[in-house]
């Protein structure tokens, strides 16, 4: 009897825990489509960029099409109905690479080339109990396919936000965000592939100088920008931000490194994702920037992390790590 009272007293435990952390969470949310940036900056090219059709394949293998899946059951839509991953990104992607003056037709399911063949697109959430952020983990990448070659592109955005009064106040931190800022990598790295987009150092200096001169809740995103600008000159000012107090700026920071394949600055990350003292979120986005490297180097090492984590058994860093690594692989 004593046994039996011990094993119901955890059984409530756990209901009990279950119940907390799906405390008030609503079964669907409701996302919208990333606003365009605007970012009209220059190109390779001289004359007018050409219109181009950039056909959009869903590649995501039948195991890895859940879209929204974690630790709180939280499906997501818009507000036109249930969110159909491949359409959604090939709207957000066309409205974005459009407001950057870049005259491109994302044509999800067409054929031919350039074509981006999607791997990987979903969000994780995790929260630990009730009085925890709820954290997402946004994972987004695919082939790009061009006359040229085959390049891969990838995003990784984690964030995360305890709510308050509602669950209503994680919608736009944890899931309108980065999803905006997963596109917008994307679009760089693709505009940057196909038009040879870039900032000008003039347009690189401002937002350099906008980060030194007042910080704001908004300040990440402006260091995300310097990484979606596709100019190296912001890599001293990046490096600086790697080690910043506020994580959000530290990630963007980490991560443009990545978009701008920084590769002086390997080393750095390896030590970064290596370094026990710094919180995980430092360590997987250091993953993550060397994945973007794209190096010999850096893809090597990334196969050596992947076979020790592999190791490691069945815990949320390693499953974590192995998913961003999976998006280079």
């Amino acid at each position: 009897m004593h046994v039996n009272r011990y094993l119901l007293g955890r059984a409530g435990f756990a209901a009990a825990c279950a119940a907390l952390l799906s405390a008030c969470a609503p079964a669907h949310y409701i996302v919208k489509t990333p606003e365009p940036s605007g970012q009209r900056y220059e190109t390779s090219v001289q004359a007018a960029p050409p219109k181009t059709e950039l056909a959009l394949a869903d590649q995501r293998p039948p195991s890895d099409r859940v879209f929204s899946a974690g630790t709180l059951p939280a499906g997501l839509n818009t507000a036109s109905g249930a969110i159909d991953p491949p359409a959604y990104l090939a709207t957000a992607l066309q409205q974005e690479l459009a407001s950057r003056g870049l005259p491109v037709t994302v044509a999800a399911g067409a054929t031919g080339q350039p074509r981006l063949e999607l791997r990987t697109f979903k969000i994780q959430n995790h929260r630990s109990n009730g009085f925890a952020p709820f954290v997402t983990l946004t994972y987004l990448s695919a082939d790009l396919d061009t006359p040229a070659g085959r390049k891969r592109v990838a995003a990784f955005v984690k964030r995360g936000k305890v709510p308050v009064m509602s669950f209503d106040e994680v919608i736009e931190p944890t899931l309108n965000q980065p999803l905006s800022i997963a596109v917008k990598e994307i679009a760089s790295k693709v505009a940057n592939e196909l038009y040879g987009y870039r900032a000008s150092d003039a347009k690189v200096d401002a937002l350099i100088a906008r980060i030194g001169a007042k910080r704001d809740a908004d300040t990440w995103l402006d260091v995300y920008a310097l990484g979606f600008a596709n100019n190296p000159r912001s890599v001293d000012t990046l490096v600086r931000l790697v080690s910043d107090a506020d994580e959000n700026v530290r990630l963007a920071a980490i991560s443009s490194l990545g978009t701008l394949r920084a590769n002086a600055q390997l080393e750095m990350l390896k030590s970064l994702s290596q370094n026990k003292t710094a919180v995980w979120a430092d360590r997987g986005m250091a993953l993550k920037s060397i994945g973007d490297l794209g190096s010999d180097e850096a893809r090597a090492f990334l196969a050596a992390e992947a076979k020790r984590w592999e190791g490691q058994g069945s815990g949320k860093e390693a499953a974590w790590n192995l998913q961003i690594i999976g998006l280079y692989r």
